[in-house]
């Protein structure tokens, strides 16, 4: 008996400052001398996980992913307390825990739990297979973010710009095998507006300068001097080594010849006014 926690001097009912330790349920004992300090129920795992800050693009465990585990559950025939016995969790409140699983209200339960919940039901993943694929097919976090950046982009944009932008985007969000940084995938799509406006800039310029020709807008001449501008625009806009781009644009300066284009109404055309 001199081992009993009881006998130590620190430990007898009346020494002990918060009551007699040994009559109080919260008090717990490490090796029959040194108190730990009394359990508190938010200081648990389960209030933790359910309330850690989390990213809205994060797994949650939705109602209906809930109420698929209710059914299976009825499906056994089993109580929320039998469950909770079967799962090896016979503790005060489990069943609760069961309840709040139930109806989507813990919305991070771990791997563990919802194991153990469908084995107690003497079922598998299989069972919820569907539903846990429905959000693993989803883009990932980053993916998703990215998205809205580029979305909270294209409301400053104009209508034209901001269409081209999103389709740019999603073209080049599906060609990539591992998804670009936030910051990289917006960076792209910066770029690609202000190609899209100066490319509009240029546009209306090439406009003036038929219109001020006196050419009709669907006249041979009219089209060959918007194919050359937006061939020549495509090459100063997207070539960076010049040893390269030199024969390209003797290549585009012969077939300008040949459908009989005028040098400086050419080069009138596509670079008065346009800052590349």
């Amino acid at each position: 008996m001199a081992d009993h926690p009881s006998n130590h001097p620190g430990n007898r009912p009346g020494n002990d400052p918060q009551g007699d330790s040994l009559r109080d349920p919260n008090r717990h004992w490490f090796r029959g001398l040194t108190p730990f300090t009394p359990v508190d129920p938010h200081e648990s795992y389960w209030y933790h996980a359910d309330n850690m800050s989390r990213s809205k693009e994060m797994f949650k465990f939705t109602p209906e992913m809930g109420l698929r585990l209710r059914g299976l559950r009825v499906a056994a025939g089993l109580t929320q307390q039998e469950l909770a016995v079967l799962m090896g969790r016979q503790g005060k409140g489990n069943h609760q825990l069961i309840g709040k699983v139930e109806l989507g209200k813990a919305r991070y339960p771990s791997l563990g739990f919802v194991a153990d919940y469908l084995r107690a039901c003497r079922a598998s993943f299989a069972d919820i297979a569907d539903l846990l694929n429905a959000y693993t097919l989803q883009p990932t976090v980053i993916e998703q973010r990215g998205y809205k950046r580029v979305q909270s982009l294209t409301k400053k944009l104009s209508w034209r710009v901001a269409k081209a932008v999103e389709r740019y985007d999603h073209h080049v969000a599906r060609s990539k095998r591992k998804p670009e940084s936030v910051r990289v995938r917006v960076a792209h799509a910066k770029a690609y507006a202000r190609a899209q406006e100066a490319q509009r800039q240029l546009n209306r310029l090439v406009e003036a300068e038929i219109s001020a020709a006196h050419l009709g807008s669907v006249s041979p001449e009219a089209v060959y001097i918007r194919v050359y501008t937006r061939k020549l625009w495509r090459l100063l806009s997207r070539s960076e080594d010049e040893h390269k781009l030199k024969p390209r644009l003797e290549e585009l300066e012969r077939w300008a010849a040949e459908v009989g284009l005028g040098a400086c109404r050419r080069t009138s055309a596509a670079r008065n006014g346009v800052t590349f």
